[in-house]
């Protein structure tokens, strides 16, 4: 009788240990990510372009626009909305590249402005992971 009970404990040991995959590399990614587009949403509430600028890869590039064109589109952003919420719908991974899809929601006393990214504008939407940190790294194309 012991011995069944000892099979059945080993059992449900094993199925408790092969459940547990919280922790894997795609699981701690998406959360590495999600975590830089809420700092991202409270810098910009602070209005402090240079812990948004921090999550820049240096390369960034996308759809011609360079880091540069970057700090002026998010400045003009910050000037003309006082609040920015992101909602992160889902994450697509591809080894040290993803795209995220969310909506940006931009919001000042007069209006509200709703992104839905990656299609409507995307600037914050690509990343690249280098050197173990995530990057926002923008879609590389010129045009």
């Amino acid at each position: 009788m012991k011995r069944y009970l000892y099979i059945i404990l080993g059992i449900l040991l094993m199925l408790a240990l092969g459940s547990c995959e919280s922790n894997d590399s795609d699981t701690i990614a998406q959360r590495e990510i999600r975590d830089i587009l809420y700092d991202i949403s409270m810098e910009f509430n602070l209005k402090n372009i240079s812990g948004i600028m921090e999550h820049l890869h240096i390369k960034y590039l996308h759809n011609g626009m360079t880091s540069y064109n970057f700090n002026d589109l998010w400045l003009d952003r910050m000037a003309q909305y006082s609040l920015l919420e992101i909602e992160v719908l889902y994450i697509d991974l591809d080894d040290d590249y993803a795209v995220v899809h969310s909506k940006n929601k931009f919001t000042s006393h007069a209006e509200t402005v709703t992104l839905n990214e990656p299609e409507d504008s995307g600037d914050i939407s690509y990343f690249k992971r280098e050197n173990g940190v995530w990057y926002i790294y923008g879609n590389q194309r010129l045009y």
